[in-house]
């Protein structure tokens, strides 16, 4: 079976035409969790007897897992094995071999959940698809990928309306681009706006004075304020940065990168290439919307001037990592020299 939909899971779960073995991961953790909670709760119950159900986690004995697969339901229609975030780089090559063996395993009245919600193993990445293929052969694999934008504003208006309030597109716009687009940090942000909100809308005031931004969030403010010319609420940002104890060679380093964007997609419009191709080149996936943002934030600066800009962060990149310096000082000179080449790149 080829990996099924959360739509074709959502049925199996309704029907009770449980697999025998399920294997549950991707980006968006939020849903890895929430699912495997509902897979578990409709196989085992929502209190589930200790004869029933097996959870297993991190570094598994695994001849013990083997055993609660074998259990014979006691008074109950399945018995539920789970297995959360495995520790699957710790294994040996023999373990790893002992592991997919037990996802072979077929037991009257038995469904195994191999579920990842955090964990992803990277040294042995080869071992983890091969568990997938060897479960899709007997059972069911569902990958959870982030959503785009437009899912991620409706989700959040759906969270919000669960809560008694009211959030527009526009805001709910603005608070994906303010923390990122993990659901779980989403639906966190969610809850605090709507508990600390007074009065039924959720406004941008309320979005910009609560929610937390992610580090490239604040930095592509930076930059958007530095190719606008706008110095007083450059340095203003970039004291939040040095008062919220942000690593200064990290910084630079976002900072870099959100002027390569920027220079990337100015190259690519004079040269005809369309934005999806330059995305796909340069391999952005989820990340195409700084592309975006760039093209906008840049249409008022020469392309001299962003090349100019990109020699300078090299030059700052390459003494920031070899020679002692003042580091407030250097990135407060970095914004100034930033801002005076955008000054006069302007077209």
């Amino acid at each position: 079976m080829p990996l099924i939909t959360e739509t074709e899971l959502k049925k199996q779960i309704k029907n009770r035409s449980f697999s025998p073995i399920y294997v549950l991961f991707g980006s968006e953790q939020l849903y890895v969790r929430q699912y495997t909670k509902l897979l578990c709760e409709a196989v085992a119950g929502k209190t589930p007897s200790d004869f029933n159900f097996h959870r297993f986690g991190g570094e598994v004995d695994l001849d013990t897992l083997a055993s609660a697969i074998g259990v014979v339901p006691f008074m109950s229609e399945y018995n539920c094995v789970l297995v959360t975030d495995i520790f699957l780089d710790t294994l040996t090559a023999d373990d790893l071999e002992k592991f997919k063996a037990i996802c072979k395993m077929k037991a009257e009245g038995t469904v195994l959940i191999v579920s990842m919600p955090s964990y992803v193993p990277k040294r042995n990445a080869k071992a983890w698809e091969a568990i997938q293929k060897r479960a899709q052969k007997d059972g069911s694999v569902i990958k959870f990928e982030q959503p785009d934008d437009n899912k991620l504003e409706k989700y959040i208006g759906k969270w919000v309306n669960q809560q008694g309030k009211f959030i527009s597109r526009l805001n709910a716009s603005h608070l994906i681009k303010l923390c990122g687009k993990d659901m779980t940090r989403l639906k966190n942000e969610v809850d605090k706006l709507c508990a600390y909100t007074s009065g039924e809308e959720i406004s941008m005031d309320a979005i910009d004075l609560l929610v937390a931004q992610t580090l490239e969030a604040k930095i592509f403010s930076l930059s958007d304020q530095v190719l606008a010319g706008r110095g007083d609420d450059a340095f203003r940002t970039l004291q939040q940065l040095f008062y919220q104890k942000e690593e200064p060679v990290m910084m630079l380093y976002v900072l870099s990168n959100a002027f390569t964007d920027a220079y990337r997609v100015r190259v690519a419009d004079e040269s005809g290439v369309p934005l999806k191709t330059l995305a796909e080149d340069f391999a952005y996936g989820k990340r195409t919307f700084a592309l975006e943002r760039a093209r906008r934030s840049t249409k008022n600066v020469s392309t001299e001037a962003l090349r100019r800009c990109l020699d300078v962060l090299s030059e700052a990149d390459n003494k920031m990592k070899s020679v002692k310096i003042n580091e407030r000082l250097f990135l407060e000179q970095l914004i100034a020299q930033l801002l005076l080449l955008a000054k006069e790149g302007k077209r």
